[in-house]
């Protein structure tokens, strides 16, 4: 009778540990980002960018049930994992966290320095990580142990997604503090995490690119984040002088900057369709 009554309460319990379980690893990341900065960002607008990260949740699963019917009626082998990978999840996702950065923290006033953009930039790309995991802890917990799936995310998918939004956020940072290649930095912004997100699914389901390949070329990006996040926060030190923004990024500007990478991805998706 005991046993029975402490695993209903267990039970009753265990919606709550995965909704745990799925948002430590990002909320412990971003703490320790945010920490670095000198001149730390308001913690509400920090707060609404993780919470907007969370909700573009909902705008993507608008997108990706039509994108998987097109794709798997199209696509097969390499091709659909291709696709999958580098559109459905990279493309997509990634510029629904772009959005939350482009059109909201960078008309924040706070916005003022190329550093502010790395901690929006991952707060935003970890409020949908977090949001991400949620499913992914419910569904393979009921396969495996929930201090696996946990470990298992905290070490790989969500570092993953704190990485994209490093670059994210310092390119889109140059794009509007920097006096020339405003619209180069832009459509770099959406380029790069796309392509290191699609890197790291792609490994996960193709025969043709190695996951421990993939690990190696995402851990340059990540040494190449650490030493400019370093740089960023040594400058910090020497100067408390502010950034002066030089371009706004319009809607216009967005929509042209995704459409060049969209473009871009397809045009690599049909190389992979006529090469395998």
């Amino acid at each position: 009778m005991f046993f029975n009554h402490f695993f209903h309460i267990f039970a009753t319990f265990l919606p709550i540990l995965h909704i745990f379980a799925a948002f430590l690893p990002a909320i412990v990341i971003l703490i320790y980002v945010y920490k670095q900065d000198k001149f730390p960002e308001p913690k509400n607008i920090v707060f609404k960018t993780f919470i907007f990260g969370c909700a573009t949740v909902l705008g993507i699963d608008l997108i990706i049930p039509v994108l998987d019917n097109f794709s798997e009626s199209t696509f097969k082998g390499e091709t659909y994992y291709f696709f999958d990978s580098f559109i459905r999840a990279g493309f997509v996702e990634e510029i629904f966290k772009a959005m939350v950065i482009v059109f909201y923290c960078t008309r924040k006033s706070a916005f003022d320095e190329p550093i502010d953009g790395i901690i929006y930039g991952v707060a935003a790309s970890l409020g949908f990580a977090a949001y991400e995991n949620i499913g992914y802890v419910q569904y393979f917990a009921e396969k495996t142990s929930l201090m696996d799936i946990s470990l298992t995310r905290a070490l790989s998918a969500v570092p993953m997604h704190g990485l994209c939004g490093v670059m994210m956020g310092f390119l889109i940072t140059l794009s509007i503090f920097e006096k020339k290649h405003n619209y180069l930095n832009l459509v770099l912004a959406i380029l790069i995490p796309v392509g290191m997100h699609g890197l790291y699914n792609f490994s996960l389901a193709s025969s043709v690119v190695s996951y421990h390949i993939a690990n190696v070329i995402l851990f340059v990006f990540f040494l190449r984040a650490y030493y400019l996040f370093k740089d960023l926060r040594q400058k910090q030190k020497t100067t408390e002088m502010f950034y002066k923004k030089r371009y706004t990024i319009t809607v216009t500007n967005f929509i042209q900057a995704a459409s060049s990478v969209l473009v871009f991805y397809l045009i690599l998706n049909y190389l992979v369709l006529i090469t395998f």
